[in-house]
Formats: C-alpha cells, sequence, structure tokens
C-alpha cells in the first residue's frame, strides 16, 4: 500500500520539525543519505524527495511517499499534518496503470490469455467434472489478476 503526498516547499521547510517528531513518535530511524531521504521502521517507511533551487537554497516542492503492507497510525498523523500545512496526496493505485501503457497491457493479456484460459466447453466435452473445471476456472482467474499487476508495474512510467 502506498500513499502519495505532495507539499510547497516552503510550507514543508517552516513545518518540518513537527512533521520528524512524528516520525519519531512512531519509531521510525532516518535510513537515507544526503540525497534520498528515508524514514523507516519494520513495518513502514517514507521516502521524501525534494525539488530544490540551490542557487537560492529554498525547497520548491517536497514530495512524500509512506509504504506499509496496511494502513498505521502514522498514515493517519501524515495526512492529517500533509493537509494542516496546505498539501495534498492520496492512496497510489498499484493496479492502475499509465493510461498510454493500457493498450500494451491489454496486447500481452490477450496473448497470455490464448495459452493460458481454460477452453470450458472442450473440457466438458471430455468429461472433465465440473467443480474441476470451476476450479481451473478461478486458478486462471486468479493467476490474469498477478498477470495484469505485474504488466502494470512493468509499463509503469518511472
Amino acid at each position: 500500500m502506498r500513499f502519495r503526498f505532495v507539499l510547497d516547499g516552503s510550507a514543508y521547510s517552516k513545518h518540518k520539525n513537527a512533521f520528524k517528531e512524528t516520525l519519531k513518535r512512531h519509531g521510525l530511524m532516518f535510513r537515507g543519505t544526503r540525497e534520498t531521504f528515508v524514514w523507516a521502521s519494520r513495518q513502514e517507511s517514507v521516502t521524501a524527495t525534494f525539488e530544490r533551487d540551490e542557487a537560492q537554497d529554498v525547497t520548491i516542492q517536497a514530495r512524500l511517499v509512506w509504504q506499509s503492507r496496511k494502513k498505521t497510525p502514522l498514515l493517519n498523523e501524515i495526512k492529517e499534518w500533509v493537509w494542516s500545512v496546505g498539501g495534498h496526496g492520496g492512496e497510489e493505485d498499484d493496479a492502475t496503470p499509465d493510461p498510454s501503457a493500457s493498450d500494451a497491457i491489454d496486447r500481452e493479456l490477450a496473448i497470455w490469455d490464448a495459452i493460458h484460459k481454460p477452453d470450458v466447453d472442450r473440457l466438458r466435452r471430455d468429461g472433465r467434472p465440473g467443480a474441476w473445471i470451476e476450479k481451473d476456472v478461478r486458478d486462471w482467474q486468479r493467476k490474469r489478476r498477478e498477470k495484469r499487476r505485474e504488466l502494470a508495474g512493468r509499463f509503469r512510467p518511472t
């Protein structure tokens, strides 16, 4: 599960101490470098990227990405903090590909379906039990969802 937030650079700079205190209160430790800002615990992490004007030494924009397997109290506090300082954001849907990539994903799935989709009529004619056919179809549907997620990740813009 991943949530992305975007803040104005001046708002982040002004209120970053409150953000860092929230991370510390929830047990996240800084594990990044001078270029990559990452705070992490065993269950969740927050990554920050900044757009800066080095000439004027100001932050133009801050982007935060919270990641975990499930929603946590930290996520709620980050959301509250982001919106209180004028930022915005929300959940990133991992299953939703870039619209320009959807045609490529559909083509790949059509090829995959041609190979893997069970032929229910042929299986019935061959005498396969109905319960087995239903199980074959459910397995195919599950594997197809996994394939779609894999393709969406492959075609996602970076």
